[in-house]
């Protein structure tokens, strides 16, 4: 078929194929930018969680500080939940660097030494990371590490009758510095050491206690020293040590990260613009020469390419309903092809814009999320100053707290109540620590008891409430201008993973954001975690106070015990004077049984039992041939240090008295020990060699005394 260039048809044709290449070259290109926008938006979204993560992995690291370093499940195991998270999200973001680097993105912009240097700065934070948990470890807590040792070292100096307050001192000097991080109380733990040891030195011990007793001080120091310096590797706040490192290299992985995430975002931003530039010069071009056309064709062709010259002009005032002049068009000719093309095209060209605004949609919405990422962030370091700040003081810390969460989630008023468990003999209660209303501080009392109104069901269910739907007989706090009733309140249990420490309330005049709820809800732990920590704090100077008044008990019943020591002693020379004048050992046997002590042991010069009275074996639950013909070691357990050396078993030279004492324990059959007081003297009798073993039973006033000894020192 010979074409004709002369032909409308064919001018047509001809001109309706260069408008289709057009078409294909807007579609092409449009289609190639969408595909470079689509990688350089997931590059984006790579960059945006591997920050993610090591927000995480630093507030983690954080809680570590707070938590496993007081948790003795840590100390025992090295594992907890927080190193658990850190290793997942330390594997997650390794994953995210290695697909970030070998991404075409990284080496079409030359970002790929960028991504090697954050490598190197994640490896690093993950060694000093290993480095910290292994000296919060070694460090200890209680009776672990080297607290455990030093704890060890002082609870021996607490036993010893020397100076117990210049002991109690150097536990208030160990724990001041334990909770304030100052190096003075470094100083002042030495001052008051330094003071006991020349208590010590001009005490009235021998020489080898005395040596004993400054060896256990020095330790004591040494220990101590060993773990500030532990402390200040660790660092005594969180811009010193290895907590600051940390912290620095944090930021400089979140600097590189959002620098990043920048370029990124301008090479997006360009290809957009860059593609839309193209759209709109390929849309003119293509009106210019419609235009063209129809001016050319307006003498020529009739009343079709008049509807198209009309749909043409309609496209520069915006894509509307063409298609419905286009449909008018049903001619079978080149014009009727032409109508037909030129509305796929235009179907196509709404389909380009209608994706290009979809992901204008959502990158505002990115942008709207970074926005609350960056309020909530914020917010976090603002609380964080404020717990840090007056942790001795609930109350001053409440009103801080209060005041900014009610500002700083346009709040109108605002509530913080705290359980009341003081008290063991009464029911823990929610009580009003601090209230702020309408820019005011209000300073009310308020008592709510379990499960009692929608703030006691909170507490009892540790469920957070939103209610929109208040209740008419609802309190509120009132204005200058009287009373303004919220549309709306949150009410949030401040708990920790064991327990309820309160409840927080706020109201507002417009419904709460989503991502507002879940802010108070993360910030109500950790001020759940403080007040827990304040509390802890209160009960230790309680406890230092019993301390005082034990030590007192403890005076008054050595004094007693001193004066019934003088009255044995008395007698004791009477009957030492009988004693030696005695042949026979059953004569013996009855004197010592008529006299004060309850218990007698007879034993020959190997430490034989030979005889025991009948006390013994009543008492006990023993039968003599338990006992008769047994090594004493059976029946007795006692420090032999002032009565027999083990090793020789031999008595220590001091003739034939019978008043040296000490505290022993009776061993009953079944494995139970009783606390007594115990003599023990030698007697020669006809050329042979006994030993005397004579004890009396400690009264339950002694045993109660002991047992809270025991116990005090146990919780210190």
């Amino acid at each position: 078929m010979k074409i004709s260039f002369r032909r409308i048809q064919t001018k047509i044709l001809l001109s309706f194929l260069l408008l289709i290449a057009l078409a294909g070259i807007i579609g092409g290109i449009a289609f190639l930018y969408q595909g470079s926008i689509n990688r350089y938006q997931a590059y984006k979204d790579d960059l945006n969680e591997l920050r993610h993560l090591m927000a995480q992995i630093d507030v983690l690291q954080k809680d570590f500080i707070v938590v496993d370093a007081r948790d003795e499940v840590f100390m025992s195991s090295g594992k907890s939940k927080n190193i658990t998270a850190i290793e997942v999200n330390v594997r997650d973001s390794k994953k995210l660097l290695e697909r970030l680097k070998e991404n075409p993105a990284t080496k079409e912009f030359n970002l790929a030494q960028r991504i090697e240097n954050l490598t190197k700065a994640r490896e690093k934070y993950n060694r000093l990371f290993e480095l910290l948990r292994k000296k919060v470890r070694e460090r200890g807590f209680k009776s672990y590490g080297m607290e455990g040792r030093m704890r060890d070292y002082v609870h021996f100096l607490e036993k010893v009758d020397i100076d117990n307050e210049l002991v109690l001192q150097l536990r208030r000097h160990e724990k001041d510095f334990f909770l304030r991080k100052d190096l003075e109380y470094k100083n002042k733990l030495h001052s008051t050491a330094d003071k006991l040891k020349r208590k010590i030195v001009d005490s009235r011990l021998d020489s080898k206690q005395k040596e004993t007793f400054l060896e256990y001080v020095n330790d004591y120091e040494k220990m101590f020293d060993l773990i500030v310096e532990i402390e200040k590797e660790i660092g005594l706040d969180s811009k010193k040590g290895l907590r600051g490192e940390l912290a620095k290299i944090y930021e400089e992985i979140n600097k590189e990260v959002q620098s990043l995430f920048e370029v990124i975002s301008f090479y997006v931003e360009g290809l957009i613009l860059r593609a839309r530039l193209i759209v709109i010069a390929a849309l003119v071009i293509m009106l210019i020469i419609g235009g063209f056309f129809a001016v050319y064709f307006s003498f020529s062709i009739s009343r079709p390419i008049i509807v198209l010259d009309r749909v043409a002009k309609s496209v520069v005032k915006g894509l509307r309903s063409q298609d419905e002049f286009l449909d008018r068009v049903t001619t079978d000719d080149e014009v009727g092809d032409l109508a037909k093309n030129f509305k796929i095209m235009l179907q196509k060209l709404r389909t380009s814009i209608q994706e290009a605004e979809l992901k204008n949609e959502q990158l505002q919405e990115f942008i709207k999320q970074e926005k609350q990422r960056s309020w909530e962030n914020e917010g976090f370091a603002v609380f964080g100053e404020i717990l840090k700040n007056n942790n001795d003081n609930i109350v001053k810390q409440s009103y801080e707290i209060i005041t900014e969460l009610t500002k700083r989630t346009n709040s109108v008023q605002g509530g913080l109540f705290i359980v009341n468990d003081y008290n063991k003999e009464e029911e823990p209660y929610l009580e009003l620590t601090a209230a702020y209303a309408y820019d005011r501080q209000k300073y009310l009392k308020k008592r709510i008891n379990f499960g009692e109104g929608l703030i006691g069901e909170t507490w009892r269910e540790g469920d957070t409430k939103l209610i929109t739907d208040i209740p008419e007989d609802y309190t509120f706090i009132k204005s200058g201008t009287g009373i303004l009733k919220p549309t709306v309140i949150l009410i949030v249990p401040i708990k920790t993973d064991e327990k309820i420490e309160g409840v927080l309330e706020l109201a507002a005049m417009q419904v709460y954001e989503p991502y507002v709820i879940d802010f108070v809800e993360r910030l109500s732990r950790r001020i759940a975690i403080n007040i827990a920590a304040v509390k802890a704090n209160e009960k230790n100077i309680k406890l230092l106070e019993e301390a005082k008044d034990f030590n007192k008990q403890i005076e008054e019943k050595e004094m007693e015990l001193q004066r019934r020591i003088r009255e044995y002693d008395a007698w004791m020379q009477e009957f030492e004077a009988k004693l030696n004048s005695v042949a026979e050992e059953s004569s013996v046997f009855q004197m010592v049984l008529s006299r004060i002590y309850d218990g007698v042991i007879i034993t020959d010069e190997k430490f034989t039992i030979l005889k025991v009275n009948s006390y013994i074996l009543r008492k006990f639950r023993y039968k003599r041939s338990q006992l008769e013909g047994n090594s004493v070691d059976v029946l007795v357990e006692t420090d032999y240090k002032n009565i027999i050396d083990l090793k020789d078993r031999k008595l220590i030279p001091y003739n034939k008295v019978l008043n040296k004492r000490t505290t022993g324990k009776i061993i009953d059959p079944f494995g139970n020990k009783t606390l007594v007081q115990m003599s023990a003297g030698k007697l020669e009798v006809e050329r042979k060699i006994f030993y005397i073993f004579l004890f009396n039973e400690v009264s339950q006033e002694d045993v109660a005394l002991f047992n809270k000894g025991d116990s005090f020192l146990s919780q210190n």
